[in-house]
Parts: C-alpha cells; structure tokens; sequence
C-alpha cells in the first residue's frame, strides 16, 4: 500500500503526538497502569489501521465511508469497554488506574483522530 504526502503527514503527526503522550505518561508514571506502554501502542496501532482503513472506505464512496466512521466508532466503544470491564474484574487492585489511564489515551487519540479527519474534510485536496 503505497502512501501520499498526506497519509505521510498523517503518520508523521501520529508519531510526534504519540511521543508527547509517552513523554507525558513517564512524568506520570506513578499514577498510571503499569500497562501504559501497551495502551499507548494499542491506541498508536489501532489509529493508524483506522486512519488507512478509513481513507480506503473514502476514496470509493462518501456514503460508505460515513456509514464505516461511525459503524467503526461504536464498535470501537463497545471493544474498548469489554477490555477495561474484563481487566477490573481480573485485577481488581489496578482496575481503576488502568480504566483512567485507559480512557484517557482513548479521549487524547480519538480527538486527534477526529481533528484530522475534519481537517482533511475541510480541504479534501490538501491545500490550505
């Protein structure tokens, strides 16, 4: 899959805001999960999968890719719940740490993930 100027942008935005949060979730370390390293690379992953997947849905049909976004948002949810509910009734001394830390990661990704597919909406073409 070849990638353009604006899926390397993407990418490259991808990589420095997740930097920050790494350099943001040391400092605070100790009121994270233990698994913050792992939440941060499911949520890097996850971005970058939806981000092409996405792109892919919307050079064919804006119709589709309307009905992917949003298909794809509440499935996301509703696996995202399932993973902080099974780890609180798994590991009950950290479930709160991990929910927190969790949520936050999914608020900071998915509003990047939002700012960037309304910028790309906005100007389809890539020019300011």
């Amino acid at each position: 899959m070849g990638t353009n100027n604006k899926d390397s942008k993407f990418i490259i935005h991808l990589c420095i805001m997740t930097g920050v949060v790494i350099a943001a979730s040391i400092a605070l370390r100790s009121l994270l999960t233990a698994w913050w390293p792992m939440i941060v690379t499911f949520f890097f992953i996850v971005s970058m999968v939806m981000y092409f997947l996405s792109q892919k849905t919307k050079k064919k049909d804006m119709r589709k890719f309307a009905n992917f976004y949003m298909l794809s948002t509440v499935a996301k949810m509703i696996v995202y719940l399932s993973i902080i509910m099974a780890y609180m009734l798994n590991f009950k001394e950290d479930g709160r740490r991990f929910a927190i830390t969790f949520l936050a990661y999914y608020l900071i990704y998915s509003v990047f993930e939002t700012y960037k597919l309304a910028k790309k909406e906005k100007n389809p073409d890539g020019n300011k």
